[in-house]
């Protein structure tokens, strides 16, 4: 099973479309949007939808095998009243935190800047789309526009400015494949930076254990 999960790839598929304008600079964007998530593991296709309009989001339908998956409300079952010991418990906890250590901070701002691009060379992704996008500063549009070309998107990714107000029209396709071991890849390579793996096996109770792994992480 493990090894299934390390080395079967996992197709993934993210459509969406959307038809949202704005009257002019001060209004917000109105209209309707909808996406669908398809990931295949063999013969299982797990599809999402959700629906945007009027400003609000709708609640995404899961489906499993074409079947749909309900979740759960808020305030059912598992659901306790907070008691006055509880509420002291919680409170220990937080007067017993340690403070945020800046360099792991850093080092963990630096891999998640990077981490689009590793994400993106490993599943192979291939990204479509077609249509015309406006941002609330005519500045910004005119930025991406530049980042687009640079990149090497333009002719992929099919899509015109509009300077004149801020919309998303059109419709945009990803596709890529997923393999286990190299999403553990890169895990390991954010775990091994000095600041994370210290902080990692600091958690560690078993003191020989914990002496060993920070020698080896140094």
């Amino acid at each position: 099973m493990v090894l299934a999960l390390v080395f079967v790839p996992f197709d993934l598929r993210l459509c969406g479309r959307a038809d949202l304008a704005a009257d002019d600079w001060e209004s917000p964007l109105a209209g309707r949007a909808e996406w669908r998530l398809r990931l295949r593991w063999g013969l299982l296709p797990v599809t999402a939808g959700a629906q945007w309009s009027d400003g609000r989001l709708g609640q995404p339908e899961v489906r499993v095998l074409g079947f749909p998956v309900r979740g759960g409300k808020k305030g059912g079952r598992g659901h306790r009243p907070k008691t006055p010991g509880a509420t002291k418990r919680k409170a220990g906890r937080k007067a017993g935190r340690t403070k945020p250590d800046p360099e792991l901070l850093l080092t963990l701002a630096r891999e998640a800047v990077q981490l689009p691009g590793r994400l993106w060379r490993s599943l192979g992704v291939r990204l479509t789309a077609e249509g015309s996008y406006g941002l609330p500063d005519p500045a910004l549009t005119g930025l991406c526009e530049a980042i687009r070309w640079s990149a090497g998107l333009g002719r992929s990714l099919r899509l015109t400015p509009d300077f004149e107000r801020p919309c998303l029209v059109g419709r945009g396709e990803l596709t890529g494949r997923v393999y286990g071991f190299r999403l553990a890849a890169i895990a390991w390579h954010v775990a091994r930076r000095p600041a994370v793996w210290n902080r990692l096996v600091g958690t560690i109770r078993f003191r020989p254990l914990r002496t060993i792994l920070l020698r080896g992480g140094a």
